[in-house]
């Protein structure tokens, strides 16, 4: 017998890019998705063929190429041919044209709120899609209220039609809270070496803090796990005495890095979310963030805050926050139990719900 329930199809093809944030956001949601199995939608996913390898401008063409093509060609023919109810698009932006209904999942503005970071290109292709596929979803998702907010103020998009439905964090699978292991002397840093995550002022920053540190307690290694961005071989020329560069770990590592770490430290100019702080937080780690919307709203009372994002503001603030780690274990307890509410079921079913307001 035909499944007469309503098509939801998704583009997922970004997580067969690089190892990014939003391919762990589309893996752990179509997770999530298919665990709440709901009784009145067909959810399925469209991954498409993998991108390139990022070899130089010419592979970045044809990456953009191959986007543009699926997203505004091969999906909404699919929903065509399939008779979709709605299309979900969970980064950003929508196909140029849709058949039925469509649902945008904004993750952050980041070319508009910090346009020095990006090429002018680049800006321009995306406030044109993004401000299209705002205006013209029958529901808008963002995943904080800070990014809500903000497409709200520059693309005009009514409230009623803005949802907000945070990440989800995995909860810490390791020793109950109260049993772990203790914290190793390293403060830890992941994503991209990008500029707008300011990695290379951390590194920097980190070198000054490391040279003036009194021995007792002993001072805090930098661990970073991430590579690629525009700003990698900078980094890999400011890291110093205490610096150690891991590149790209795998999600197990990552978890244990979590557990082990003093400190987690993200001083990103931009974020929409900031999925390693709310995953360092679930973990027990205590969190030092700039102080930008997004970062100060998941981070909530338990994290520490960078006023200063300089190269000497940084180690002034590693410098302050490692001063007493007795008082950073606290921390760590309660952004733990602060991380508790960024849950997966809970972004399966705000998603879901997001469907269903667009069918209906």
């Amino acid at each position: 017998m035909a499944d007469r329930r309503p098509l939801v199809l998704v583009d997922g093809r970004l997580a067969r890019r690089r190892r990014t944030g939003i391919a762990t956001y589309i893996a752990h949601l179509a997770r999530a998705l298919e665990e709440a199995s709901p009784s009145d939608l067909r959810v399925e996913w469209m991954f498409g063929p993998p991108g390139l390898p990022r070899r130089g401008w010419h592979t970045s063409l044809g990456n953009l190429l191959l986007d543009s093509l699926w997203l505004h060609v091969w999906v909404p023919l699919t929903a065509w041919r399939r008779r979709a109810a709605a299309v979900h698009a969970p980064m950003n932006w929508a196909p140029w044209w849709s058949p039925c209904p469509t649902v945008v999942t904004v993750q952050d503005l980041c070319w508009e709120q910090l346009p020095e970071a990006y090429p002018t290109g680049f800006r321009r292709y995306a406030t044109l899609l993004a401000r299209r596929s705002t205006c013209r979803a029958r529901v808008v998702v963002a995943v904080s209220r800070a990014t809500a907010d903000e497409v709200e103020r520059l693309y005009r998009v009514p409230g009623r039609r803005l949802r907000v439905v945070p990440i989800g964090v995995e909860p810490d699978g390791g020793p109950p809270a109260g049993a772990q292991l203790p914290r190793e002397p390293f403060v830890l840093a992941v994503g991209e070496l990008e500029p707008r995550k300011r990695v290379r002022a951390l590194v920097e920053g980190h070198r000054r803090y490391w040279e003036a540190a009194p021995p007792d307690p002993p001072p805090c290694r930098l661990v970073v796990a991430g590579a690629g961005g525009s700003e990698e071989e900078a980094v890999r020329r400011a890291a110093g005495p205490g610096c150690e560069l891991l590149g790209f770990v795998s999600d197990e590592e990552l978890r244990r890095l979590y557990r082990r770490a003093t400190l987690l430290v993200y001083p990103s100019a931009c974020e929409g979310f900031g999925l390693p702080v709310a995953e360092a937080m679930a973990h027990g780690c205590p969190a030092l963030v700039a102080r930008t919307a997004a970062l100060v709203e998941v981070g909530g009372d338990p994290a520490l805050v960078i006023d200063d994002p300089s190269v000497e503001g940084i180690a002034r603030a590693l410098d302050e926050a490692l001063a007493d780690r007795e008082a950073l274990a606290l921390r760590g307890e309660a952004a733990r139990r602060r991380a508790a509410r960024f849950g997966w079921a809970a972004a399966a079913a705000g998603t879901l719900a997001a469907y269903r307001e667009a069918i209906a």
